[in-house]
C-alpha cells in the first residue's frame, strides 16, 4: 500500500508537470499565432485553472481521501476552504431564514450560470448585489443547504461581505462514519429535540476581491479571521432580541490552517459556539 501511494503521488505530480509544460509551451504558444497575446495568456491560464490542475486534484483525491474530524468544509475536491465555528438551533429552516433576516442578513442567491455571472460584474464593477451566490462548499459529503450574507460598511457591492454557509445536522438512524455524523451526534445530540433542527456554520468575512486558490490558482475571495464573522452572526442576533442562549463546544485544540488562499493561514481556535432561538418569536 505505501509503493502505491508512492507511485500515485508520481502520477500525479507527473500529470500536473506534463499539464503545465503542454499549457505554456505548446498550447499558448499555438494560441500566440492566432490571437491576441492577452487573450491567449487568457485561455491557457482558464484551461491550466479550471481543467487540468481541479482535474489533477480529484485524481490526487482517488487515493488520498480526506481523514479528518469535520473542524472545517472543504472545496469540491476535498481541499480545506473554511473552519467550522458555529451552529444555530433552530424550530426549523423558516425560522432560521426569519431570525438571520431580521438581524440583518441577506439570504444568499442560488450558484448558476446567471447569478454568478452577476456577481462577476458586480465585482468587475463595483456594483451592488445583496444577495450575490456562493461557491460550493461542502460538509458531511453534501454542499450547503443555505447560506447569508451582509455588507461590509454598508458597501453591497460582493468585494466584501460578511457571510456564513450552513448545513443541516440531520439525526439520522445509520451514522455514517466516513461522514464524520457520529463525531457531530457526540457533541449535539443534546440540542437535538421535538421540532428543533441545527445548522452548523461556516462563517468568514471576504476581505479583498481578488485571491488565488493555491492549488487550482482559481480566483476567489480573499479571507479575513474566522472568528470575526461568528461573533458578529451573534451579536446581531442578540440585538435582535432573538437568543435564547450562547454555549460553546470545545471542538479539539487551537490549530493553524491552510485555507484555499494562496498565501492565507488561520489559527482556529478550536470552539464552536452553539446560538438557541428563541422560538416563541416564531411561531405562526
Amino acid at each position: 500500500m505505501r509503493l502505491f501511494r508512492i507511485i500515485w503521488r508520481l502520477l500525479t505530480l507527473l500529470f500536473v508537470m506534463a499539464a503545465t509544460y503542454m499549457t505554456t509551451f505548446v498550447f499558448l504558444p499555438y494560441l500566440d499565432h492566432r490571437l491576441p497575446i492577452v487573450w491567449a495568456i487568457l485561455i491557457a491560464y482558464l484551461l491550466l485553472a479550471y481543467g487540468l490542475l481541479p482535474f489533477a486534484s480529484r485524481l490526487w483525491r482517488v487515493v488520498f481521501k480526506p481523514n479528518h474530524i469535520p473542524r472545517y468544509v472543504t472545496t469540491p475536491d476535498g481541499w480545506p476552504a473554511d473552519p467550522v465555528n458555529i451552529a444555530i438551533v433552530a424550530n426549523n429552516k423558516r425560522q432560521l431564514i426569519a431570525a438571520m433576516s431580521k438581524a440583518g442578513w441577506y439570504l444568499a442567491d442560488r450558484s448558476n450560470l446567471a447569478n454568478t455571472l452577476h456577481e462577476a460584474y458586480a465585482i468587475i464593477f463595483n456594483n451592488n448585489y445583496l444577495t450575490a451566490p456562493f461557491s460550493a462548499f461542502y460538509l458531511f459529503g453534501r454542499k450547503f443547504d443555505i447560506g447569508f450574507q451582509m455588507p461590509i460598511d454598508g458597501k453591497s457591492c460582493p468585494r466584501h461581505r460578511h457571510h456564513v454557509r450552513f448545513w443541516r445536522l440531520r439525526e439520522e438512524p445509520e451514522v455514517d462514519t466516513r461522514n464524520h455524523f457520529a463525531y457531530w451526534l457526540v457533541r449535539f445530540r443534546r440540542f437535538f429535540g421535538k421540532d428543533r433542527t441545527i445548522w452548523i456554520g461556516a462563517a468568514i468575512e471576504d476581505v479583498r476581491p481578488i485571491g488565488l486558490r493555491w492549488r487550482t490558482l482559481q480566483v476567489t475571495h480573499h479571507s479575513g479571521k474566522h472568528t470575526d464573522d461568528r461573533d458578529l452572526i451573534i451579536s446581531t442576533l442578540q440585538d435582535a432580541g432573538l437568543v435564547k442562549s450562547v454555549r460553546t463546544v470545545t471542538d479539539g485544540e487551537p490549530f493553524r490552517m491552510h485555507t484555499q488562499n494562496i498565501s492565507s493561514r488561520l489559527v482556529v481556535d478550536g470552539t464552536i459556539k452553539v446560538v438557541t432561538l428563541k422560538s416563541r418569536l416564531f411561531r405562526p
